[in-house]
């Protein structure tokens, strides 16, 4: 009867170690990717009849990625002049760098053209002289964007 016991023991422990080296969002957790980055897109000058009189405009970008992110451990939203949008997304690491991919639209989402499962929406790379941000399928909404560059940072 001891020997069943111990050995019933012994496969639960295994198959508990194996269940936690096979957790999805992890790759990104390991890689030291976890925590809130924001970008903030200036859109421009609206509304007045004259510059002075108009508003600058933004749309603030906020990536989770880590625990509490929802099931694939990122979400991003984008929030701000005539923006609300609510993804989930997924995080594949790369060397340096962390590719973000749509997964699904959040509950709430409005003013967004369809991205199809898996599609790179931007990458992210770690460089000497900081983040660095390479725009794909998410696109910016103003033209004076750069499409590559400092756009996102990491909030504290």
């Amino acid at each position: 009867m001891r020997t069943r016991l111990a050995a019933t023991t012994t496969i639960t422990l295994s198959l508990a170690a194996m269940a936690a080296t096979f957790t999805t969002p992890a790759s990104a957790q390991d890689a030291g990717w976890n925590g809130r980055y924001v970008w903030e897109e200036n859109v421009g000058r609206h509304g007045g009849n004259t510059p002075a009189d108009s508003i600058v405009a933004f749309i603030t970008y906020t990536l989770g990625v880590g625990p509490g992110n929802g099931p694939t451990g990122c979400t991003l939203n984008g929030q701000g002049f005539q923006t609300n949008k609510r993804i989930r997304c997924t995080v594949t690491p790369q060397g340096k760098s962390i590719v973000v991919k749509f997964h699904g639209y959040g509950a709430d989402n409005m003013f967004d053209s369809g991205y199809r499962r898996g599609q790179a929406l931007f990458t992210l790379t770690r460089t000497p002289r900081g983040l660095v941000t390479a725009l794909q399928a998410l696109t910016a909404s103003a033209n004076a964007t750069p499409r590559t560059g400092k756009l996102f940072y990491k909030a504290l």
